[in-house]
């Protein structure tokens, strides 16, 4: 198949919808998850009022959301009654919050921000990053199990083997990835300094070519689960590929019966798979 023709069959995925390609997605479908990842740098007012328009549309559109907030997003909320009464009702709608961590050694080695929190000692620190040490990951923990709901679903980034340290043993579901292949996965057990979470991939939804998320749903079992995150700031960017594949899903799986938080993901997957 020519460049051309693939890039015309992802605009007609994107403009016409599922049945473009004569799929009949009536039948089993895999189970989708939505992440959203709340980073440690963009946590402010204006942040929060994007992710609450992020969260409307996405409730509009019947798509559960996992909301993965870091330390820094738990304390403006915390701050705040009416923000906290806004967590509570996002979860009364069908969303859930989760944890996402910047650890330390992993963001030594890539763009990323350290959070400030980490079980590693403080002595074994580089001197430049102490100004930046916030606490332990039981202050961290503090923090986000202070939140409306129970932790137990994370995106932790621990890319780095010194950071498994750093895994709260109470988060049972996790995340990962951000190729375009890593939105298909079957739930596979993930070992962090003795202890264990079930975890799926997912795809970074900004980073891929118009089209190719659908297209690979598409062509996916009703035996995968099919995962998708995106931060906050991508949807203040350009919220646009946010409310394509909202409406794709809303096509695709018109009664909303194959798409879950990551949690009920899994549990389903497990349940449906007699496992």
């Amino acid at each position: 198949m020519s460049r051309r023709t693939i890039r015309l069959a992802l605009l007609i995925v994107v403009l016409v919808g599922p049945g473009a390609f004569g799929e009949d997605r009536d039948g089993p479908q895999p189970l989708s998850c939505f992440v959203i990842h709340c980073e440690p740098t963009k946590a402010s007012e204006e942040s929060f009022l994007a992710l609450t328009d992020l969260v409307e549309r996405a409730t509009a559109a019947a798509v559960p959301l996992t909301i993965d907030f870091t330390a820094q997003w738990a304390e403006l909320i915390l701050e705040s009654e009416e923000k906290v009464g806004t967590v509570a009702q996002w979860m009364a709608d069908g969303h859930e919050v989760g944890c996402h961590h910047h650890p330390y050694w992993s963001t030594q080695s890539r763009a990323a921000t350290w959070d400030g929190y980490t079980d590693t000692p403080a002595s074994v620190l580089a001197a430049a990053s102490l100004v930046s040490y916030r606490g332990t990951m039981d202050d961290y923990m503090g923090l986000l199990d202070a939140l409306p709901g129970d932790r137990v679903t994370a995106c932790m980034g621990l890319e780095n083997e010194r950071d498994a340290i750093d895994w709260p043993c109470q988060i049972r579901y996790s995340t990962v990835g951000h190729t375009l292949e890593d939105a298909v996965s079957k739930p596979y057990q993930a070992a962090h300094d003795g202890c264990v979470s079930w975890q799926v991939t997912h795809s970074l939804l900004p980073a891929q070519e118009p089209g190719a998320l659908q297209m690979l749903y598409l062509g996916a079992s009703h035996t995968d689960v099919f995962g998708v995150v995106g931060h906050v700031y991508n949807y203040v960017d350009d919220p646009h590929p946010f409310i394509v594949w909202f409406r794709f899903l809303s096509e695709a799986d018109a009664q909303a019966a194959y798409r879950g938080t990551v949690s009920q993901v899994i549990e389903r997957w497990f349940a449906e798979n007699g496992l």
